[in-house]
């Protein structure tokens, strides 16, 4: 399908001419005519990769000869009842390396992250398993079961915005969660609504060189992601043990990703209490789409939707760095309107650096949501960018606190970017 864009380029810029098809936002109604011909397509398209698509191995995938390969496993989980929740994560990165991301809350205990945050990179601990900084996570079952586990020091909250050399309360903690799935697999790759990419690539100026790059994009990294339910228990040193039920999305991201070809980006994750969960995501990658707007829904009954179409803009959702306690979006997805509304809790909104030299800051925003104005939901929306300045971690010590490798001459490949 690509390569028949590349030939429809080639043709768009012979008929109008270079100048004119390649302006940015040029006949921007004819580029989507023409994109939207290839539609017809697309469904024999889709059955194709679906069939192609290697099935999710049981131990982690070998990495690709490439300084920005990952293998990357991330984990949400959010109580119902009360302000509890889990968000871990573990990307397998070349030389030995991960990315980690662990915080948590226990309603009337308090916020908790890794003490290593708001740097992410630790020491890989194991080949077989998702490994590194006391987390570990394990698949157990293809698409159905895995196991997240922790046993080690969190830095008691609040949550950090910068980097400080003070440890601040380090408190032993241990919990032991078993996932297992409620919804089918959305994969990106495949089930994602062509209309969204429609109109993100008729804004762009068009080239042969454009499409080659689009293509190199979706060939070299693949995304899915499924609902499920975390069960489990907490024990937080000085308070009982508790047993948590957790819902929340897995996602499972591989191939190759190198973070500084990403401007930045917001996401939503929610659940409703109606049943419904969804993804939404506003993306800036200036190479190839400067505003690709991409997700789904999975509706009760558990069809899932790739989103059609969505209001949502990068320039109104803390464009200027300054991030808001409350947002609304509106989309579409399986011919249903959804109108989602976020407040933010601003006493958890924890923040990850990219990489070892500063440049790039995650915040991870935890929210309440409403659907159409009614249904309870809860979540998060996490905003990237890519050169928000942020504090170089002096002397690194990759790993736990107390028994990290230094691993502090070590340095991306890449300036700005993990590899």
């Amino acid at each position: 399908m690509l390569r028949l864009l590349a030939l429809l380029a080639a043709a768009l810029l012979a008929l109008l001419g270079a100048r004119r098809a390649a302006a940015r936002g040029a006949w921007a109604p004819l580029k989507r005519w023409v994109l939207g011909c290839l539609l017809l397509f697309h469904g024999a398209w889709r059955q194709r990769a679906a069939g192609a698509g290697p099935a999710e191995p049981r131990r982690p995938r070998p990495l690709r000869p490439d300084p920005h390969a990952l293998d990357s496993v991330y984990f949400t989980g959010f109580a119902e009842t009360d302000k509890t929740f889990v968000i871990a994560r573990l990307a397998k990165r070349p030389n030995g390396i991960c990315e980690m991301w662990l915080f948590l809350r226990v309603d009337g205990v308090g916020e908790f992250e890794h003490p290593q945050h708001p740097n992410m990179m630790v020491s890989d601990e194991s080949e077989e398993i998702w490994s590194g900084g006391g987390l570990t996570i394990e698949y157990i079952e293809p698409q159905t079961h895995w196991k997240i586990s922790f046993n080690g020091l969190l830095r008691k909250g609040p949550y950090r915005q910068q980097w400080s050399e003070e440890e601040g309360e380090l408190v032993p903690v241990k919990f032991s969660f078993h996932w297992e799935n409620f919804t089918e697999v959305f994969n990106f790759s495949v089930d994602s609504h062509p209309s969204t990419f429609v109109r993100a690539f008729a804004q762009e100026p068009w080239t042969i060189e454009f499409f080659q790059r689009v293509k190199k994009q979706r060939e070299q990294h693949f995304r899915h992601e499924q609902w499920g339910q975390s069960v489990g228990e907490i024990e937080i040193e000085n308070h009982e043990k508790s047993e948590l039920s957790l819902k929340g999305v897995r996602s499972h991201s591989y191939g190759i990703r190198n973070w500084s070809e990403i401007y930045r980006y917001v996401m939503i994750l929610a659940r409703f209490a109606d049943g419904t969960a969804a993804h939404l995501t506003v993306i800036n990658m200036p190479a190839t789409t400067t505003n690709l707007t991409v997700g789904y829904v999975f509706f009760p009954d558990g069809r899932k939707a790739g989103i059609e179409w969505s209001n949502a803009s990068l320039t109104e959702m803390a464009d200027d760095g300054v991030i808001k306690d409350e947002y609304g979006v509106s989309f579409t997805a399986g011919g249903k309107y959804f109108d989602v509304s976020a407040t933010l809790d601003k006493q958890a909104c924890p923040v990850v650096y990219n990489g070892l030299t500063g440049s790039g800051v995650f915040h991870e925003c935890i929210a309440d949501f409403r659907l159409n104005g009614l249904t309870q939901g809860w979540g998060l929306v996490e905003f990237y960018y890519r050169d928000e300045a942020s504090q170089l971690v002096p002397n690194l010590q990759l790993g736990s606190k107390a028994e990290g490798s230094d691993l502090s001459s070590w340095r991306p490949v890449t300036d700005g970017s993990p590899p």
